[in-house]
């Protein structure tokens, strides 16, 4: 057996999709109120977005926090003080 195969194992679900998590607020660039929060990763890494779901005008982009468990596969040492070895 392969390793990515034990580190990613095939999806139960016939789509593989995030939860979007609806945010209050106006899409400045078409004046809808349909704006929603969500993991995506790009070329700067792991990032949280909030998009208008209708025009898909960025609003923001963020670092994710702790609390949003984005990367899913992060490793636990990420945020530990480095050290020098001597």
């Amino acid at each position: 057996m392969a390793v990515d195969r034990l580190l990613f194992p095939r999806p139960e679900t016939p789509r593989v999709y995030v939860e979007r998590h609806r945010v209050d607020g106006v899409c400045a660039h078409c004046g809808a109120e349909a704006l929603a929060r969500y993991p995506v990763a790009n070329h700067l890494g792991p990032r949280m977005v909030v998009k208008c779901q209708a025009c898909f005008h960025h609003v923001s982009v963020t670092r994710p926090e702790p609390d949003d468990h984005w990367p899913a596969w992060r490793a636990p040492a990420r945020d530990w003080p480095s050290s020098r070895v001597s």
